[in-house]
């Protein structure tokens, strides 16, 4: 019954993102401010899309797309926020991340290190891209933008976590934290802090690789450029991180 009283107190709030956005990121601040409220995550986002949502619990993240999120029957006050990043850094952590740093969960992935590992780094590059790696990240990203609802860029908590964070959680989820605790606990799960490099100093065995915006610039030759207009330029645009086709 404690708990039960407990949660009473808190919405339930939703982190809808998709990989590599920080999702660790904001999911350890989460868990670090408010122990014990975050559920486990399970694969595919089946502890939400399969079970009973569980009123004043945290999910965080969820990759959900918005038909996928509106298919749940939620309790009541229920809060959400969106972050998605820049597709072609999106590309750059996904490829380092299946290359070198993330757990292998499947044999399915197991079997994608080995051909990256294969490859070189252009080469790995273009199959990602030809084999559509991105497509639940474009999905997930084109159902939030066309749909209006608020989005929270990656590239912007980098530059403002404490500002933008302390907007959502206390202002807008009305989460009982006081604005220091909740600062102190950013700047704990902030880049340096956790890896003790300065951003932009990689470690490509690391989940926390580099901890930049931008980065896809060291890697996308001409070709590659090209190769992602043709498959992803649409998304880009749409999501506004391009006016066109000219970058």
């Amino acid at each position: 019954m404690g708990n039960e009283r407990e949660d009473s107190v808190f919405p339930t709030l939703i982190h809808i993102t998709h990989y590599k956005a920080g999702s660790t990121w904001i999911l350890n601040i989460l868990r670090n401010a408010f122990p014990g409220k975050v559920v486990q995550r399970q694969i595919g986002a089946s502890h939400f899309l399969n079970q009973p949502v569980i009123k004043g619990r945290f999910y965080s993240p969820l990759y959900v797309t918005k038909q996928q999120f509106e298919s749940v029957q939620l309790p009541d006050n229920c809060r959400k926020f969106i972050v998605i990043r820049d597709l072609r850094d999106t590309l750059i952590s996904l490829y380092f991340s299946l290359k070198y740093s993330h757990d292998m969960l499947n044999e399915e992935m197991k079997k994608s290190r080995a051909t990256l590992n294969s490859m070189s780094v252009d080469e790995g590059l273009i199959y990602m891209i030809k084999h559509n790696w991105l497509y639940p990240n474009t999905e997930i990203q084109k159902s939030w933008v066309e749909s209006g609802e608020p989005i929270i860029l990656y590239e912007d908590l980098l530059k403002n976590d404490i500002l933008i964070l302390e907007k959502i959680l206390i202002n807008e989820c009305k989460l009982p934290i006081a604005k220091k605790d909740l600062y102190d606990v950013i700047k704990s799960q902030r880049f340096s802090k956790q890896t003790g490099r300065k951003p932009g100093i990689e470690d490509i065995n690391s989940h926390n690789r580099k901890g930049i915006k931008g980065d896809w610039r060291n890697y996308f030759t001409e070709e590659i450029k090209e190769i992602f207009k043709e498959h992803y330029n649409d998304i880009l645009v749409l999501t506004g991180y391009e006016k066109d086709g000219k970058w």
